[in-house]
This record gives C-alpha cells, sequence and structure tokens, in this order.
C-alpha cells in the first residue's frame, strides 16, 4: 500500500474495500467512518450557488461595491456551498504556493471571512496580486509562499496603505 500513499493523497485512486477494512482494523475504528452520510451531502447540494470564477485581474479590483454577477464579468459559474454573497473562484496560474495549490486548481476566495496571521489570503500590494499565507509582525505583514524559489512580500508598516487583503482562501477545488 505505501507505494500507492501519493495516488491515494491526490484522489487519483480510490482506497477500495479490502483497503478501508485494513485500516480501519489498524486505526480501531468503525469502517462506516470513512463513508460520508448521504443524507449529509443532500443537504450540502441545496445550499451550493454558483460562484464567478474571476480572472486574477478582475480579482484584484474586486472590491463589495463591484456587481460580480454581471454578464462577462466571470469567465465561468462553478456550484459551490458558499455562504459568502461575495464569495468567488480564482484559478491557480503559478506554483508560488506548491505543494498546497498547484498550477489549475482553483480557489474559492471569500472577501466576508476574516484573516488572520497563518491564514492563506488574496492579497493585492500595489499593482501586484497574489495567494499568500499571511503573516503579520509586530512592524510589518509578511506574505508568505511556499515555494522557496519565490520570495517573501514584506510590507512594512508604514506602506500598509498600499496592502489590500482581498479575501481569504477558504477552499480548494482540484478537477481531473
Amino acid at each position: 500500500m505505501p507505494q500507492n500513499l501519493n495516488a491515494y493523497m491526490t484522489g487519483k485512486r480510490g482506497f477500495g474495500k479490502k483497503n478501508i477494512a485494513r485500516i480501519a482494523k489498524a486505526l480501531n475504528i468503525p469502517e462506516e467512518s470513512f463513508y460520508s452520510d448521504p443524507t449529509a451531502n443532500r443537504s450540502r447540494l441545496k445550499k451550493a450557488r454558483k460562484v464567478p470564477l474571476l480572472s486574477w485581474a478582475n480579482a484584484g479590483a474586486w472590491h463589495e461595491s463591484v456587481d460580480i454577477f454581471q454578464d462577462g464579468y466571470a469567465q465561468e459559474w462553478l456550484a459551490y456551498d458558499a455562504s459568502d454573497p461575495h464569495a468567488f473562484a480564482l484559478r491557480i496560474v503559478d506554483n508560488a504556493m506548491e505543494p498546497e495549490f498547484r498550477p489549475d486548481d482553483v480557489v474559492i476566495v471569500s472577501p466576508s471571512v476574516p484573516s488572520a496571521t497563518g491564514d492563506f489570503v488574496l492579497a493585492k500590494n500595489g499593482n501586484n496580486v497574489v495567494i499568500r499565507r499571511l503573516k503579520a509582525l509586530e512592524l510589518a505583514v509578511l506574505l508568505k509562499p511556499i515555494n522557496s524559489d519565490y520570495d517573501d512580500i514584506h510590507i512594512a508598516n508604514k506602506d500598509k496603505r498600499l496592502l489590500r487583503i482581498i479575501g481569504k482562501i477558504v477552499a480548494r477545488i482540484v478537477r481531473y
């Protein structure tokens, strides 16, 4: 089973009944805990609404007074269980946040959910729009990539007026 771990973790391969039974036995938990509650799935589907998949330019220009539901503003519409009426989707275009977010993954951005140190956020610093991990320091704010090939974005307190946290990343959608 270890050689298949990556396939399981990425969702490319299901566990199967035999492996679920082995894992449940090893963990001393009921096999049923691996299966979702079908009534819970139905209730989630009832809450699902369409969120717009925005371009990076539109995401960077986003603010609450923008009508993200106007014709042509969204590239596509995705069903998602979003309680935030301002939530939108954004496609990852670079590898700055790998392995957490990969190119072509879609993330859900929620402008109404407060962000804190350690959260993944969509931020605009001047004209630069990025997804990074937020880290608040005493004298500055850091926007940290996961991929070490990218530099931290350091914003001194005196320059915070140039920084706008557009929203918190609340979910990732991976398509196969």
